[in-house]
């Protein structure tokens, strides 16, 4: 496993989800989408769904919110 996908994981294990805007001030990645795929491939049951809100301009927008539902083993 990779530096940063380690980074990523304990991330969501100490504070639960993680955002692409999270994770680019947090841990200075901006390839959570491709982080997160790997951790999936490695068997970590990770989640997401769609969040809404409005960007700093006011224009509304959206983005995924991915969460630890099930460790590598767990059952």
């Amino acid at each position: 496993m990779g530096y940063l996908e380690l980074k990523v994981l304990n991330y969501l294990r100490n504070n639960g989800s993680i955002t692409v805007k999270t994770c680019e001030n947090n841990i200075g990645s901006t390839e959570l989408r491709k982080l997160i795929s790997n951790l999936r491939h490695r068997g970590y049951g990770i989640n997401d769904y769609w969040e809404q809100g409005f960007n700093r301009y006011g224009i509304k927008t959206r983005w995924k919110r991915y969460y630890l539902e099930k460790e590598v083993g767990a059952n």
